[in-house]
């Protein structure tokens, strides 16, 4: 009795070290969350002052394109982001690989009894974490996709009152002209 109660300690040792690895990789999906925060945050700071815009054609380029360094920006800190959780689960597989290779090998009797139900729930945790996976990679696209249009909609809104504000420039100038040139055939002396 002494020997299975024995085995039942290890492998309940086994089942908390299996258990903290989960503990960790709910961790990383925290991050992975955080991450995604962040980057929302940082898109969220990218605004354009159009009264300058309006004022200023030349602050018009230096805005634009800080608007694409911050994107740039924000696209390599979320491929940095990425590559670290990428680290950083390769990092946790072959730490559970490693665990798993102990433990067959220290325990391969007892697991060839278990290895049914402990397949089972690693397929049921798989296809948890991928949907999870997934469902955080849908959200995050369609985020960035909403991002993007709305992005596309401002500069579209800005780009029409610039060409609108030129218009009226253009108009006001060609009216002054016209005014001026009236002026002038009027004070010169008639032959």
């Amino acid at each position: 009795m002494s020997s299975i109660e024995a085995r039942l300690d290890i492998l309940e040792v086994q089942h908390k070290n299996l258990d903290a690895d989960v503990h960790s990789l709910a961790k990383v999906c925290a991050e992975i969350k955080n991450i995604a925060l962040t980057n929302q945050n940082d898109i969220t700071g990218l605004k354009l002052d159009v009264a300058d815009v309006i004022n200023d054609i030349a602050d018009v380029k230096n805005d634009v394109e800080s608007v694409k360094d911050h994107v740039n920006a924000l696209t390599a800190a979320t491929h940095a982001g990425f590559m670290r959780t990428d680290k950083r689960f390769d990092e946790m597989d072959a730490r559970f690989t490693e665990r798993m290779d102990q433990m067959d090998s220290k325990f391969t009797e007892r697991m060839d009894q278990m290895d049914s139900k402990f397949t089972e729930r690693m397929d049921q945790m798989d296809s948890n974490f991928t949907e999870r996976m997934d469902q955080m990679d849908s959200k995050f696209t369609e985020r960035m996709d909403q991002m993007d249009s709305k992005f596309t909609e401002r500069m579209d809104q800005m780009d029409s009152k610039f060409n609108e504000r030129m218009d009226q420039m253009d108009a006001r100038f060609s009216e002054g002209f016209e005014q001026l040139k009236l002026l002038i055939r009027q004070r010169q002396p008639t032959s």
